[in-house]
């Protein structure tokens, strides 16, 4: 009897196993993938090559993971079940590298890749290089992470040792720090980028330093609307969400290199329409663009500065306008240097400002100087 006992358990777990993975093959082939997992801003992966060499490398089934996985109907649900599990059950720092802060909300670890910093330098320094003889006023500045400002110590990110390394390769440029401007409110809490309304006093400690004479005017401040940033997707719990707001500064003028005709084209400085993207930090200068010119029609003296930025400077451009009559932004991540005097002509005497986030001083292959 006990046999037969044991017997018919197996049975009915092996039944509620088969049914359970009939149901989820049913239902995965019932619901289709969306094109874009929206929470985690990236296309899901493809279904790998099947060739003998893939199979043979490890790499059919490596890949076969990821696509499985992008592929499961209940992605998102099992996400925030292990995210909880680990945050909140377990009580661990971090999941899969988030964390999360009261003052600066949720993050990623990124350390200080000393060799990655030094060879982002050295591309920077290329560039800067180019310049030197148009007697130009270089300047060079990083947007430090926002967990340098968390109310606990986070591993990563180490301010100082980016600002050694940058000094060392960039020390015949003048380096304008802006650490002491910033503070836990300054940063989206969902989000990795700063918020334009609480950044004035980078602004002006960037005009300061660079001997404009100007300061951020007091503009209004407007809304567009309610967002949850790139971290509250990977995080996969439910968090506030953070409102996108942008300061309404009069007197500009936009053009964009287009890249289907390469002429400048005028658009808005806030596309609002792009807020509801993908990206809603798209919403400032249209997000990535390879070149824009800012132009200010109320300027009341004529100079000129060439910013080298990532999207930390799409919102922070308009905001240094009150100091020039035009502002060209460079993006090298959708430029290459060697392109720029197609495009743009260099005024001798004018400004030139390097400023990127930790993210891309952590990845030198990024920047096109070669």
């Amino acid at each position: 009897m006990d046999k037969q006992k044991h017997c018919l358990r197996e049975i009915l777990t092996a039944a509620v196993f088969i049914v359970i993975v009939g149901v989820l093959f049913v239902l995965n082939n019932a619901i289709p993938t969306p094109p874009v997992l929206v929470a985690e801003r990236r296309v899901p992966a493809k279904f790998p090559e099947f060739t003998m060499r893939a199979i043979s490398s490890g790499t059919f089934m490596n890949k076969f993971d990821d696509y499985a996985s992008d592929h499961f109907s209940f992605r998102d649900t099992f996400r925030g079940i292990n995210a909880f599990i680990t945050l909140d059950v377990y009580q661990m720092s971090d999941k899969s590298g988030l964390y999360r802060s009261k003052n600066v909300g949720v993050g990623e670890f990124k350390r200080t890749d000393a060799t990655s910093f030094r060879q982002t330098a050295e591309r920077v320094k290329s560039a800067a290089a180019t310049l030197e003889g148009k007697d130009m006023n270089i300047y060079y500045s990083i947007v430090p992470d926002k967990s340098t400002f968390a109310e606990k110590y986070m591993p990563g990110f180490d301010l100082g040792l980016a600002e050694s390394i940058l000094s060392d390769v960039l020390g015949g440029y003048k380096y304008i720090s802006i650490d002491s401007a910033l503070g836990a409110g300054s940063f989206y809490k969902t989000d990795l980028h700063w918020n334009q309304a609480k950044i004035s006093d980078v602004a002006a400690r960037l005009l300061s330093e660079m001997g404009t004479g100007a300061v951020p005017g007091e503009n209004p401040v407007e809304s567009a609307g309610e967002f949850r940033g790139v971290y509250a997707g990977q995080l996969a719990l439910p968090v506030a969400a953070d409102t996108m707001s942008y300061v309404d500064v009069p007197g500009l003028e936009v053009s964009y290199l287009s890249e289907k005709t390469l002429q400048f084209e005028s658009g808005p400085i806030y596309d609002t329409g792009r807020f509801n993207g993908v990206d809603p930090y798209d919403l400032f200068l249209r997000g990535p663009q390879p070149l824009i010119v800012i132009e200010n029609k109320e300027a009341t003296v004529q100079r000129e500065l060439y910013l080298f930025r990532d999207s930390f400077g799409s919102s922070l451009a308009p905001l240094l306008a009150s100091g020039y009559s035009k502002i060209t932004l460079i993006d090298l991540r959708y430029i290459n240097l060697a392109l720029l005097p197609q495009f743009v002509d260099f005024v001798p005497g004018s400004d030139v400002l390097f400023i990127y986030g930790s993210q891309i001083f952590n990845n030198p292959s990024i920047l096109q100087t070669r």
